[in-house]
């Protein structure tokens, strides 16, 4: 069922081996997965014990291993790093695999990073702020909409982009530690701004200071003035102090976690691994589950997926030359954003190949939180495959029996008359039963058949599910449907 990774130093053959049409996995007969396939999106759905991560995303996880595909691999359970670890080495790439935890030397300095960024959009103030709005939402339980989240989100932005101008400018280090610094050390009253006590110990007026001697273009001068008179006057005077003191905390709250302990290890020190690393090649786990660092942890690797996912749509890529890159995210609930359809709908273009795995759709839903049903419709519609394992959740067979939609089927009546006792074949010499052919749509396959696929375990070890795909007709099938079985015991590497 997988491809083969063929291995050689010549152009030609790099050419076809991450040619968009390499296929991946090997079905029934001539029907073939491909990159391109791939590349298009993967949503994998099956309830606890359905087999989904030991079938279907096995197969596809090693599958894309063969073919070379670097990429970045999110954790919530803890042996999911064991797990990766062991497709790896079965595959002959461990030299490949980066766990990055706190018992490893990687460091990501995120911001740092999107400050030396050279692609479009690198060191951009509102790139960074958007980072963080986007950290904060997953950190507040979701994002929230209407009412007066919208103001709140507002002022957090301009805070947000006042603490990074006046580092920025004042060319201090982008770290969290400075940043928080800024915010702790910024008057509270006009009578402070105008206090020479406060200006000697003032990390925030130090920093403005050497910002002020070493700006000299127009437009950096304007951007200095506009986060002068937001600290001086805005901050300091005008704003509500309930409004300031909660604008503040959101910020310190989030920010606390990642100054304190592995996370200000990890994130709050240097830059030794970035992103742009699985475009190379390697394989970057996130060995941070939600179930041991819990919040931190979620955010964490929150980070990590947002600075990849902006790294692969800024980066220039060829589509028959340049090596696939994944996207893995087993409990994928856990890490969607609100910007999770955006970016679906352009990576296939960069070679991004994204595979979501979870239990229902009501998943979905819960994480992203109340009036975000559309951004989790157009989530769900966009990626081209999708996967159904056995599930006992209703609304989740329900709409993958929509999905894959209905057929023409042929139904056949048969109308007696009464005929006197009269024997079957006398009624129809007589012309007293009928037969009437009509077509109608049905179902290709119903909302309960998914509770009956095969779930693995012994003593066969095959896990079944069923296969649809956008815009594909199977050999093997009916139209874009296919049904599969997937052994648990993948066959070692060639």
């Amino acid at each position: 069922m997988f491809g083969k990774n063929k291995k050689s130093g010549s152009k030609s053959t790099e050419v076809q081996e991450w040619s968009l049409d390499r296929p991946l996995l090997k079905f029934a007969g001539k029907d073939a997965w491909t990159i391109r396939d791939a590349c298009a999106g993967t949503l994998i759905f099956g309830g606890t014990g359905s087999g989904k991560t030991t079938g279907s995303g096995q197969a596809i996880a090693m599958a894309m291993l063969r073919a070379g595909f670097g990429g970045l691999v999110l954790t919530v359970k803890s042996e999911e790093t064991d797990r990766w670890r062991e497709y790896m080495e079965r595959c002959g790439r461990s030299d490949d695999l980066i766990i990055f935890s706190p018992e490893n030397e990687h460091r990501f300095n995120f911001l740092e990073y999107e400050r030396r960024r050279s692609t479009r959009g690198g060191g951009s103030t509102g790139n960074i702020v958007r980072l963080f709005t986007t950290v904060m939402a997953v950190g507040e339980g979701g994002a929230k909409s209407g009412g007066d989240s919208a103001f709140w989100e507002k002022a957090l932005k301009q805070l947000l982009r006042n603490i990074l101008d006046a580092l920025r400018l004042a060319d201090r280090e982008m770290t969290l530690e400075n940043m928080m610094k800024v915010v702790t050390s910024a008057p509270q009253s006009r009578e402070e701004t105008e206090s020479d006590e406060w200006k000697e110990r003032s990390y925030l007026f130090d920093t403005l200071a050497i910002a002020r001697e070493r700006t000299t273009d127009e437009e950096s001068l304007r951007t200095l003035r506009l986060t002068t008179g937001y600290w001086l006057d805005e901050f300091a005077t005008v704003m509500d102090p309930r409004t300031r003191g909660n604008i503040v905390s959101t910020f310190t709250t989030t920010v606390d976690g990642f100054m304190r302990g592995d996370l200000h290890k990890l994130f709050g020190t240097t830059l030794n691994i970035t992103p742009e690393e699985t475009l190379e090649g390697k394989v970057i786990v996130i060995d941070l589950p939600e179930k041991q660092f819990h919040e931190l942890g979620k955010i964490a690797q929150i980070v990590w997926k947002t600075c990849w996912q902006r790294m692969l749509e800024e980066t220039k890529r060829r589509p028959s030359t340049s090596r696939p890159v994944m996207l893995w995210i087993d409990e994928a609930q856990n890490f969607i954003t609100e910007s999770e359809p955006f970016f679906l709908q352009t990576v296939r273009e960069k070679k991004g190949c994204c595979v979501y795995l979870t239990q229902a759709i009501s998943n979905y839903l819960h994480a992203l939180g109340p009036g975000h049903d559309a951004t989790v419709e157009s989530f769900l519609a966009v990626p081209s495959t999708k996967i159904f394992h056995c599930n006992s959740d209703p609304e989740t067979n329900e709409w993958a029996e929509r999905v894959i939609c209905e057929n023409w089927s042929l139904n056949t009546t048969q109308n007696v008359a009464d005929g006197d006792g009269k024997s079957p074949m006398q009624r129809f010499k007589e012309k007293q039963i009928s037969i009437s052919l009509s077509r109608s749509r049905m179902p290709r396959v119903f909302a309960s058949e998914f509770g009956e696929l095969k779930n693995g375990g012994p003593p066969d070890y095959v896990v079944g599910a069923i296969l649809t795909q956008a815009g594909k007709r199977f050999a093997s099938g009916e139209g874009n449907v296919v049904r599969l079985k997937f052994s648990q015991r993948p066959r070692i590497k060639q």
